[in-house]
């Protein structure tokens, strides 16, 4: 497991990634489902057979199954795969095999489906807070003797690589990222979980989403532009999960804008995890449905306000802090006119957590592909239907303080620059919203380019300064923004090792 996996020719590669993608969403979809479900609920009997489907395509066609873990990225037969749109699901994967200390998984064409069961529920409830957990789970997975799957401890040197970094290797920036990376993949997974846990058994395991809420407050006061960085991309396959981790992320944001104690920003990041939690008591079919929803649609997805306070509410016991989860989940979508829904027979002043929810909801469905808006806006152009709309629906004070958290050009922005160039906003400056640090991405000849500067205000520029002239749409020049916000700290992070190995080596 310490060499690299082997290199494939771009045929050898193109089968691996067209074969490997799907096994490896079911496999991660099965381990999943075993956290929450047993081995003889319907869910995640779909999932398992889900799985064996898969693989015997995957085996009829001559190729073995091979999964590996190796320096923070996930290979299948020798394929790396990013953590891009296709991929995103990646980001979580990786955390769970990073936990446990597993460097590869390999599933071999005569396991059984009893065999696969067994492998899936030790991974699934593998003790993850022991000293050494791979050892432990290997330990187990003798004892089982599950021959037809078989798992490989990571290396030593890349232990937890990915939470923690890989000490003097690495700059303080991109261990900020990989930090931030593993958190969000980390809130992403027990948001699931918790949500499948009260669907199923209307129970909820409030202990790890309380962890990964503080673990947030604390992401967000060391380095909030981080975790904006990837809020700034979205996952279409699991957008509702993906959604409240950003609304999350928002409002905690705004809660240290408004100066909120740690208390109350706690509460306030979990009222934001779960305020679409309606949505898991209506049919799965409706939330991933491709088509643009027709009214009897509409009347349906309405309704995931009155049912996710409903669902809250009979959560036990109700404490200060289920308390402002269930305002939220009823208030979000009301706006401060009452105009919205579900309708209401008598006034009422909405929670200060629903007004901050409300905002983050609707800017991070505007800047999002959904079936209700196929065309998703640009940042700044969300922004400023924020604002337009602000007076009878949002509360002014929170929209201030929004746009002080995403800044007038929000991470993600593509603009061109008064020296024709196209760039990308990367980062925000709190005490100047007009000068934004950004990626440039072509030059003015339309050329590739890496290159990121502080731009300029406008209106204050001089001679020599660059500043943003005006907002581009990302398809209208073919570029993918998600694929440059995510690859900036790593790439900063290569160039800075190879500045510093070739000092070294010149000493």
């Amino acid at each position: 497991m310490s060499e690299s996996p082997a290199v494939q020719t771009k045929s050898q590669g193109q089968e691996a990634r067209t074969l490997g993608l799907p096994v490896l969403k079911a496999l991660f979809a099965t381990w999943r489902a075993a956290v929450v479900y047993n081995e003889n609920n319907n869910a995640y009997r779909t999932r398992r057979q889900e799985l064996t489907d898969v693989l015997k395509t995957l085996f009829e066609s001559g190729a073995d199954c091979h999964v590996v873990y190796q320096n923070d990225y996930i290979f299948f037969n020798g394929e790396r795969f990013n953590y891009d749109r296709e991929f995103s699901f990646g980001r979580s994967f990786a955390v769970r095999l990073s936990e446990l200390g597993i460097g590869g998984i390999t599933i071999q064409s005569d396991a059984t489906p009893e065999q696969i069961d067994q492998a899936i529920f030790a991974l699934a409830h593998a003790d993850r807070r022991v000293e050494h957990p791979y050892a432990t789970l290997a330990v187990a997975w003798s004892t089982l003797q599950v021959t037809g799957v078989t798992i490989a401890p990571l290396p030593e040197h890349q232990a937890d690589r990915l939470i923690q970094g890989d000490g003097a290797e690495e700059d303080p920036k991109t261990k900020k990222h990989r930090r931030a990376q593993a958190l969000v993949a980390r809130t992403e997974t027990v948001v699931q979980e918790c949500w499948e846990r009260v669907r199923d058994r209307n129970s909820l395991e409030g202990g790890a989403v309380r962890r990964v809420v503080h673990q947030l407050i604390d992401e967000v006061a060391n380095d909030e532009d981080i975790l904006l960085e990837f809020a700034a991309l979205k996952d279409f396959d699991e957008y509702t999960y993906y959604h409240s981790v950003n609304v999350a992320v928002y409002s905690i944001a705004i809660g240290m804008r408004l100066g909120l104690d740690r208390v109350r920003l706690a509460n306030l990041g979990l009222a934001a995890l779960f305020h679409d939690i309606g949505k898991v008591r209506l049919p799965r079919d409706l939330i991933t449905k491709p088509q643009e929803f027709s009214e009897d649609d509409w009347e349906q997805i309405r309704r995931h306000p009155t049912l996710g306070a409903l669902t809250l509410a009979s959560l036990r016991p109700i404490d200060a802090q289920v308390g402002t989860a269930i305002a939220g989940a009823f208030e979000h979508h009301l706006r401060t006119d009452l105009t919205g829904y579900p309708t209401l027979s008598r006034r009422r002043t909405l929670h200060l957590f629903s007004r901050i929810i409300a905002v983050c909801d609707a800017f991070d469905a505007m800047t999002s592909g959904r079936v209700y808006q196929k065309n998703p806006l640009s940042p700044d152009e969300a922004v400023r239907r924020l604002l337009y709309n602000g007076r009878q629906w949002y509360d002014p004070l929170i929209l201030k303080a929004f746009v002080h958290v995403v800044g007038v050009f929000p991470i993600g922005t593509m603009a061109r620059l008064s020296d024709q160039s196209i760039a990308i906003v990367i980062r925000n400056d709190p005490e100047d919203l007009y000068s934004p640090e950004v990626k440039v991405v072509r030059d003015s000849k339309g050329h590739p380019v890496e290159q990121t500067m502080r731009l300029s205000a406008a209106g204050s520029a001089s001679d020599g300064q660059i500043h943003i002239t005006g907002i581009l749409d990302p398809k209208s020049v073919g570029i993918s923004v998600s694929d440059h916000v995510a690859t900036i700290c790593q790439q900063t992070a290569a160039r800075d090792r190879a500045v510093r190995d070739a000092l070294a080596a010149e000493s």
